[in-house]
């Protein structure tokens, strides 16, 4: 089999596995990368540990360390497939290693800064502004990832159960609570939106569903009214939430249940930030 057709498999494998689009993205940016690398198509039977090996060397030329892990990974996860598939009977990745890396500080905003952002917003200026408002306000008190947001329908919300129903990495669903700010909020919005239970619960001017990239131009255009200059993603408000979160209670366990994480090791980044800030605090003493 031929490395093009194997490649193509193995995103099919990663959409049956319900892989996000940004993660099938990155591997299989990395797995053409490896194609281009090797020219002429060459057949997955002939790659070898030591092909490998040069071509993540030629990689590595002025790239970040968290950058050739997730090139590492990708190889991995492609290399797996095959063998588990039979399409390879050795395993030419199973000798690459990652390289042990310091977790990068996760961008997000202060609360002064989330109530500045949010102000920005003004709740008379129409449908666009009014559903931003609500929409941001959500990220920011849920800490929902955008794919989730993206997805929703207006009958996701339950307001009686006071949560909403997401659809979350991987697949998972999964419910997560409003607070009475936030009921109060939707309750009122789904009306004034003229909004029918099947519909986008944040929708485009067109009437669909949101997409990523709008939502993040969106998110940049209210940033720059807010005059808050720093270059932020949306997914900055979930880690907004994650510390404002972990600042109020001090229990990781709650942050975990909270973004839905499946393992601990994955939150503790929000600790190590506190960690440092109590550091730099204590030098200025």
């Amino acid at each position: 089999m031929r490395l093009s057709t194997a490649i193509k498999r193995f995103d099919i494998q990663l959409r049956a596995d319900s892989k996000s689009a940004h993660t099938r993205g990155a591997y299989l940016r990395d797995l053409r990368k490896l194609e281009d690398w090797l020219h002429n198509d060459p057949d997955i039977a002939d790659i070898t540990p030591n092909m490998l090996a040069r071509f993540l060397v030629a990689g590595s030329q002025g790239h970040a360390a968290i950058s050739l892990n997730r090139t590492k990974t990708a190889l991995r996860m492609f290399f797996e497939f095959l063998t588990d598939a039979g399409y390879v009977q050795a395993n030419p990745a199973r000798l690459i290693k990652n390289r042990r890396t310091e977790p990068r500080t996760p961008e997000y905003l202060k609360p002064a800064e989330a109530k500045r952002f949010l102000a920005a917003i003004p709740t008379g200026d129409g449908p666009v502004a009014r559903r931003d408002r609500v929409m941001f306000t959500i990220l920011l008190h849920t800490g929902i990832r955008l794919g989730a947001l993206v997805r929703l329908r207006v009958r996701d919300v339950r307001l009686g159960d006071r949560t909403v129903r997401v659809n979350g990495k991987g697949g998972i669903e999964r419910s997560v609570y409003l607070t009475s700010m936030l009921r109060r909020i939707l309750k009122s919005y789904t009306p004034r939106m003229s909004l029918k239970p099947d519909d986008p619960l944040f929708p485009s001017r067109s009437g669909g569903p949101l997409g990523r990239r709008q939502v993040q131009l969106r998110f940049k255009y209210w940033l720059d009214k807010a005059g808050i200059k720093r270059h932020l993603t949306v997914h900055c408000t979930r880690h907004s939430f994650a510390m404002n979160l972990y600042r109020q209670t001090g229990d990781l366990r709650l942050v975990q249940t909270a973004l839905g994480h499946r393992h601990i090791s994955t939150t503790e980044i929000y600790a190590r930030v506190e960690d440092r800030v109590l550091r730099r605090a204590l030098e200025k003493l």
